[in-house]
């Protein structure tokens, strides 16, 4: 597939500076080098930070800085997307701390829709090609501890789809999948429905939130969400769960567009 070229404008935001007294918990969402037009590789870091407060959300950042893709031909309908899940991501439930989950190898290939003049770029993804790394010891730990060996679960996706603003880099996407939580080749209680928005703003929820960063001039972009798992009809589950209850994804993607197929 032919990828998105993108001018690199070679712009570098400061860190984010976060206070060591704020009553907040700051996760570094996304770390990644990146080289300048010169071939200088730049330390680029972004900090996803999650509070119960919402007034503790620090400022917004100008997270379309250097974002060329509104200049780009090779966005237009029936052009090709592929989104692909890197390694720095975390997935988080109720009041437990958060998991470190490798995400690399996820993703799908979708197609653009549709688009506005204001350069809102609508895309729908082929559920066949969508693909979420299960939640197990090869893609998980918890405060630096594997996950139990014969404990997974399984992600199954049902469908993906939402939009890209070309001008500002926003990226909102709607995700509807089951979670299959296993010990060895046994289900364990029922599956979870999962719907999250997954955006490059600010998610909320009732006991947790986050914020993303929007897609920058490699088509790299930090995708956040925080969703709402209703109460379930299984004791063993919502025991465990304490469900009803929050559950937060925070992912480090890249968009790929193309003309041709892939």
């Amino acid at each position: 597939m032919a990828s998105l070229i993108i001018k690199n404008t070679a712009v570098v935001r400061p860190t984010q500076k976060v206070s060591a007294n704020a009553p907040t918990s700051t996760r570094a969402a996304a770390a990644f080098s990146k080289s300048s037009m010169y071939g200088t590789q730049l330390s680029v870091s972004s900090r996803t930070v999650r509070t119960n407060s919402k007034k503790q959300v620090p400022a917004a950042m100008n997270a379309n800085s250097g974002f060329l893709l509104d200049m780009s031909d090779l966005i237009q309908n029936g052009s090709t997307v592929k989104v692909s899940t890197e390694k720095e991501c975390a997935l988080g439930v109720s009041f437990y701390p958060d998991f470190a989950y490798n995400a690399e190898g996820g993703g799908g290939v979708g197609k653009v829709t549709a688009m506005d003049i204001d350069g809102k770029v609508a895309i729908n993804f082929d559920n066949l090609t969508l693909n979420i790394p299960a939640l197990e010891t090869a893609t998980a730990d918890l405060m630096g501890l594997p996950l139990p060996p014969l404990f997974k679960a399984e992600i199954r996706p049902n469908s993906l789809s939402g939009f890209i603003e070309k001008r500002s880099g926003k990226v909102d996407l709607q995700l509807d999948a089951e979670v299959v939580p296993s010990i060895g080749t046994v289900q364990v209680g029922q599956a979870i429905k999962l719907f999250i928005n997954l955006t490059t703003e600010t998610s909320w929820g009732a006991t947790r939130s986050a914020r993303g960063k929007r897609l920058d001039s490699e088509g790299r972009c930090v995708l956040v969400g925080v969703a709402r798992l209703p109460p379930s009809s299984d004791p063993f589950t919502s025991t465990l769960l304490m469900l009803p209850t929050d559950a937060l994804a925070v992912l480090q993607v890249r968009f790929e567009f193309s003309r041709g197929r892939n």
